[in-house]
């Protein structure tokens, strides 16, 4: 199960808030999975990373791709 793993920074006003992301590929019926959103967030979070990787060029392999955004409570 390859999972990957990475940082980055919530902007918060003027606060920065670091966000661990995980991402992990099986070998599952096709589909991509968010997790760590709010509800209304994560509809459109979702929306938003398959549409960079369709203008970037990134194909997504045919496999279940699962993402967890962590801290989940930030806004």
């Amino acid at each position: 199960m390859p999972v990957g793993r990475t940082q980055a920074i919530a902007l918060l006003g003027l606060q920065g808030a670091v966000v661990e992301i995980e991402a992990d590929y099986s070998s599952q019926l096709p589909k991509f999975i968010l997790i760590g959103l709010p509800d209304a967030a994560l509809g459109e979070a979702r929306d938003r990373v398959l549409a960079a990787a369709a203008n970037s060029g990134c194909e997504l392999p045919s496999r279940r791709l699962t993402v967890n955004l962590s801290p989940a409570a930030l806004p």
